[in-house]
């Protein structure tokens, strides 16, 4: 490939002019004047037009270019930009990877201790409950009540080698339909495998207001004898297995029981619980 370029004439060209053969004779110097002068007479004899615009044609492998210096550092800080991207690509990699593999390594450990240990969820059952000052709204669905509930809860640890460490900061609210009466702590405590263990909870509220309707609701509830309650408590529990110790886990148990009445002792007609976690069970 050639590169084109346009040379001008000079405004006083030099003069110049090509040496004439020498006539070997008449016929040969005929011949070498028919032949040369159109070359000599019409492009080197006439003088340059310096309206008229000449091109040149040089071959490209031909032609030498020596950058500017400056050109030198920069190329050299252009060679030494990959070298670092490779080096935080490798760095990034190396911790992506060790990152998955950890990743695998706890989820496959997790997997084997499962299906090894096959813990399920522990069963709760709520056998009494006692309540007081309830007994103003039965008259008046505008004065504020101050509940005290001790209800009595089984938990029952059905696994064979796991142990279930109840944490503190565990709590317990009663409800009568959307209203919550009173609230109270989940005791802290160990329990072994194939354990029973009856719970004594303190649940008491204070300024508790009920709609008119809520309040209709409960009074014939309680002139039917039936009066429905549900309990929610979320536990923090952590799960122990030989040395092995699991982190929190929350525990959340629902109850859905009948009582006989609002005051005094009452009677658990029905009783329905349930747990669940977002782990184990």
């Amino acid at each position: 490939m050639a590169t084109q370029g346009r040379v001008y004439p000079l405004e006083n060209p030099p003069s110049f002019t090509f040496p004439r053969p020498e006539q070997k004779s008449d016929t040969a110097s005929d011949d070498q004047d028919q032949d040369t002068s159109p070359f000599l007479s019409g492009q080197l004899s006439a003088s340059p037009n310096p309206n008229e615009t000449y091109i040149i044609q040089i071959p490209k492998e031909q032609i030498l270019r020596q950058p500017p210096p400056e050109h030198a550092h920069r190329a050299k800080v252009y060679a030494r930009r990959p070298m670092r991207r490779r080096a935080m690509r490798r760095c990034c990699c190396s911790i992506i990877a060790s990152l998955l593999c950890l990743l695998i390594a706890v989820g496959a450990a997790a997997g084997i201790f499962y299906l090894i240990v096959r813990p399920k969820a522990p069963s709760y059952s709520l056998s009494s409950v006692n309540m007081t000052g309830v007994d103003p709204v039965l008259t008046s669905a505008s004065t504020p009540l101050s509940p005290n509930v001790e209800a009595t809860i089984e938990a029952n640890n059905t696994n064979k080698h796991l142990s279930i460490l109840y944490q503190s900061g565990g709590t317990v609210d009663l409800y009568f339909e959307n209203t919550k009466l009173c609230s109270g702590d989940w005791p802290k405590f160990r329990q072994g495998p194939k354990n029973n263990t009856e719970l004594q909870v303190q649940m008491s509220g204070s300024g508790i207001l009920m709609t008119a309707s809520t309040r209709d609701s409960l009074v014939n509830d309680q002139n039917d004898k039936s009066v429905p309650l549900v309990m929610h408590a979320k536990v923090p529990v952590k799960i122990k297995y030989g040395p092995i110790t699991t982190w929190k886990i929350t525990a959340k148990v629902k109850c859905n029981i009948v009582v006989d009445g609002i005051t005094g002792e009452m009677t658990v007609l029905k009783k329905d619980c349930s747990a669940k976690s977002n782990y184990l069970w």
